[in-house]
């Protein structure tokens, strides 16, 4: 039978097991080579330095030295002792990491270039496992417009392995797009401060009153960074006439004369428009955008993120 993957279904508890076909196995395989240089970018700098949130746990007490910070003078043991004594701490080794990905219809499009979906998934496999590399646990929610797939936070070998396949092997249920159910899921499943990567494209209204809330509560508790996945064919259209399109989301057809360039014009003026809409909405909660198009490498995209965060937490 080989190995199998346990799929847990949020709403109604069922768990049935799906295995990873050897075609599976060596997708998981190519797209750990794939996404190499991104972790290994990303670990040319201090690991911890990259994310906020990490915080420190109590170690030992050992005698005051000249020099040391007084507000970390033990109290208790200093009055026992009758001698100053200082509370050392170390760094928590275990960073709790949640990838939640967009799986929406609009992810599959992008016709003379990688789609957002494929993007999304070296992306999600990189970062799952820079992770792995740190023995951090990681967690996976696959969202269109409800939950459709839980992973909870593991570490280790098997858990990568799984994380990936199911990020290939996974068919949306959905076609539509809402974040809301998946922030949601977050506010009410993870406990403690995790660092949340949103990979989605956005197409989503940010004056949803559920989804800012459930944004700005993430926000506020996680360490949040938005992924936001744009590509060249989805931003523009084409001058080709008259044309009839298809909501990939919604099914609705539309026929609409892209030889009119006030067509094309006011069409890109509305992506623009929700572009920066939505950037001020995610500023304004305090999360991290990173914007990556399909057409550019997007890795290395991440990879001077990295850097630039991490020059940010010195």
């Amino acid at each position: 039978m080989g190995l199998l993957r346990r799929r847990r279904d949020r709403h109604d508890g069922r768990a049935e097991r799906t295995p990873l076909t050897p075609e599976v196995l060596r997708k998981v395989r190519s797209l750990g080579v794939r996404t190499r240089g991104l972790v290994d970018s990303l670990f040319m700098g201090e690991y911890a330095a990259v994310f906020s949130g990490r915080g420190l746990e109590f170690s030992s007490v050992r005698d005051y030295q000249p020099g040391d910070d007084v507000r970390a003078i033990d109290w208790k043991v200093t009055a026992r002792r009758q001698s100053p004594f200082v509370r050392q701490f170390v760094e928590e080794r275990n960073l709790l990491g949640v990838l939640m990905v967009d799986i929406s219809a609009s992810g599959q499009y992008g016709p003379g270039e990688r789609s957002e979906g494929e993007v999304a998934e070296e992306v999600a496999a990189a970062l799952a496992l820079a992770a792995s590399r740190q023995r951090d646990r990681v967690g996976l929610l696959l969202v269109s417009d409800r939950v459709e797939f839980v992973l909870r936070p593991a570490s280790g070998p098997r858990h990568l392995v799984r994380l990936v396949a199911t990020l290939l092997s996974h068919r949306p249920q959905r076609t539509g797009t809402d974040l809301t159910p998946g922030l949601e899921w977050i506010n009410a499943s993870i406990n403690h401060r995790a660092t949340v990567f949103m990979i989605s494209d956005f197409i989503q209204s940010p004056g949803g009153s559920a989804f800012r809330q459930a944004l700005t509560r993430v926000a506020s508790t996680h360490d949040l960074i938005a992924v936001r996945l744009a590509s060249r064919a989805a931003d523009e259209l084409p001058d080709v006439g008259w044309v009839e399109m298809t909501d990939p989301e919604s099914g609705r057809r539309v026929v609409m004369n892209t030889g009119s360039r006030r067509i094309r014009e006011r069409y890109k003026h509305s992506v623009l428009q929700a572009r920066a809409d939505m950037a001020l909405l995610l500023t304004q909660v305090g999360a991290d955008l990173v914007d990556v198009n399909t057409a550019t490498d997007h890795l290395m995209v991440l990879a001077d993120f990295f850097r630039r965060r991490q020059r940010a937490n010195q």
